[in-house]
């Protein structure tokens, strides 16, 4: 992984920037920005949001990202034992950003420009001119939309298509109403399915779940899978996404999906699998598990594609990404935003803000 220095560099980080300590511990540092070569161009962020999932796991003395314990051998795409492949500071964090250019080295990119991407939690990048006309928000798109057209959009249509249809007319099922669950439940149901039902614990969630047009199910103290099946018959259910990224949600996930049907499994996982029983349903049901990761595009499309589909259906409303509660600090203030993404009944997703 590239250094701190390579970076900055490169135009990658510049200004205020989030990174990781080798304690564990989110601060904000400063770094000098590059100078900017011709025909790139200089974007203030004005919005980046932290990811609920991913980032979490590189955070903290007991961060279990498995980067930070393993080293991954592209060649042979899997993880090895030696040197991890990350290592303290961390200064990867961040997929979900937007801004204006504030400086040009090309005359087709006017400063002014607003443009949305997927780089890190930092004031200032850098980009070729190409890449800012062709990622420019078009009118009426407002920040809080334009952080998620690089990739959290994009991650949840991802999933959503690798459901293969088979939702469509039918009763579909998302387990966790986190951001990309509530995401992913909407591109399902605008992908044809009869009823989309979101499962949760969190009864703030649950109701941000209803407030979109899904129907909610309250996960507690209850057998969420029985409750399903016994409403829509054992076959009713041909497709189901897990989006928390826990192994019980993802066991109970193929509880919940018919004879030979299928679980979109879209969460990180960390560590041992520690109730996932695959000598339960998952044997005597014949359940395919797909693993709809971004990292590995839909046959169908590519991530331009998933891009694209996305700022179609923010744009025409067929999903709501904006709209998506969120609590709003400044990035002096990261360590605190952290710590408030770990309070899931209070705080839904944090945005951080780069006022100057």
């Amino acid at each position: 992984m590239p250094g701190v220095e390579d970076l900055r560099a490169r135009g990658e980080i510049g200004g205020r920037t989030v990174q990781i300590v080798e304690t564990g511990d989110v601060e904000c540092a400063r770094y000098e920005p590059a100078p900017l070569p011709d025909g790139w161009v200089r974007i203030r962020t004005q919005e980046s949001v932290i990811s609920p999932g991913t980032e979490t796991t590189l955070v903290g003395k007991d961060a279990s990202n498995v980067y930070l314990h393993r080293r991954w051998n592209p060649e042979l795409r899997l993880f090895e034992q030696g040197t991890p492949s990350l290592e303290y500071p961390v200064i990867t964090l961040g997929y979900r950003a937007a801004g204006e250019v504030v400086e040009s080295a090309d005359p087709r990119v006017a400063v002014g420009r607003r443009v949305w991407g997927n780089w890190r939690h930092t004031e200032f990048v850098s980009m070729l001119a190409d890449q800012a006309l062709a990622q420019s928000m078009p009118d009426g798109l407002d920040w809080d939309d334009a952080v998620d057209i690089a990739q959290m959009g994009p991650i949840c249509l991802n999933a959503a298509l690798f459901g293969e249809g088979a939702q469509h007319g039918a009763p579909a099922v998302v387990y966790g109403a986190g951001p990309v669950g509530l995401i992913t439940a909407q591109a399902v149901r605008a992908m044809g399915a009869s009823i989309v039902h979101v499962v949760d614990r969190v009864r703030s969630r649950l109701d941000v779940a209803s407030n979109l047009g899904l129907s909610p199910v309250d996960g507690s103290n209850v057998d969420v899978a029985a409750k399903l099946k016994t409403e829509h018959g054992a076959e009713g259910i041909p497709v189901v996404w897990e989006c928390t990224g826990s192994v019980d949600a993802l066991h109970d996930a193929i509880r919940a999906v018919r004879r030979r049907g299928s679980v979109v499994a879209a969460g990180f996982y960390q560590g041992d699998s520690a109730g996932l029983r695959l000598g339960d349903e998952f044997h005597h049901n014949g359940v395919k598990i797909v693993s709809g990761q971004i990292g590995n595009p839909h046959p169908s499309t590519d991530k331009e594609g998933l891009q694209r589909m996305t700022l179609d259906m923010v744009t025409s409303g067929s999903i709501t990404m904006g709209g998506l509660p969120r609590l709003r600090l400044p990035v002096e203030e990261v360590g605190a935003a952290y710590k408030a993404i770990s309070r899931p009944t209070d705080v839904l997703q944090v945005s951080l803000t780069y006022a100057h």
